[in-house]
């Protein structure tokens, strides 16, 4: 078993059958990003070595309650009890390594790539009353049909991030041509109520501003949140949807296209 401590914010456990080793492969990132990512999964013990409960890695597993993965894992306990590898409180001892490098595409390069991927634009809000927050965004995507799942993906220093955190709702808004004030008002007004200053607005006690006239609203409740990289990514439970007829829009090379048909 190897549990990979990734520097995009995810812990994730290896090769789970592999019952002959237990170590924690750690990608290149800063001591206390490292920190962090061990508490995760158990404590320090020293600069080579964590302990880790049993119980993290059947549930990092995912293949706890299956009897031949249950027999397998039971007897790499034994060993490791067998050659003093588990402490009194019946955690076992990970060696640490260090992964030398991390070769990925440079900051400019990956931006230029990313910038030719066309993608629909949306206003997602979350909080009610005073507490109302809005950002753009164009990373709005379906995850699954059944159950509806929506995700999108969050800066974690953004100024909405927060407020979604604590209310634990959001509604999707999908925006067209008509909605070039809405788009202007999220970007460049301070967070908060200056945001719904344009735009065909409602607004419940319970619910976050829905655009009554955007191409499609998805009303949601946050099922799940990950840190990656910079961002958070987030995913919703679609509770209610509603659609209106409109010429959607695209973000492209860093602005904003019609579509036009092909012919």
């Amino acid at each position: 078993m190897r549990i990979h401590l990734s520097n995009t914010g995810t812990v994730s456990l290896r090769e789970p059958q592999d019952f002959k080793r237990l170590d924690v492969l750690v990608d290149p990132q800063p001591p206390e990003a490292l920190e962090r990512a061990i508490q995760r999964i158990g404590h320090r013990e020293s600069e080579q070595h964590v302990r880790v409960a049993p119980s993290v890695l059947r549930f990092m597993s995912g293949l706890a309650g299956d009897s031949e993965w249950e027999a397998g894992f039971a007897r790499m306990l034994d060993y490791a009890r067998r050659s003093g590898w588990v402490d009194e409180h019946g955690e076992v001892r990970a060696h640490l390594i260090h992964a030398q490098g991390d070769e990925v595409v440079s900051v400019a390069d990956f931006k230029a790539a990313m910038r030719a991927l066309p993608a629909g634009i949306s206003a997602v809000t979350t909080g009610q009353g005073e507490g109302v927050a809005g950002m753009i965004v164009s990373s709005l995507t379906s995850v699954s049909a059944e159950p509806p799942l929506i995700g999108f993906f969050a800066h974690q220093a953004s100024s909405f991030t927060e407020p979604l955190m604590n209310s634990q709702r959001f509604v999707a808004n999908v925006l067209g041509e008509e909605h070039h004030q809405v788009m202007s008002s999220f970007l460049q007004a301070p967070q908060g109520r200056a945001r719904f200053a344009t735009g065909c607005w409602t607004e419940t006690e319970a619910q976050p501003p829905v655009l009554s006239d955007a191409l499609a609203s998805l009303e949601c409740e946050v099922v799940w949140t990950q840190p990656l990289g910079t961002h958070h990514l987030v995913v919703g439970k679609v509770k209610r949807a509603t659609c209106s007829p409109a010429s959607p829009v695209v973000h492209f090379n860093a602005g904003t296209h019609r579509l036009v048909a092909l012919a």
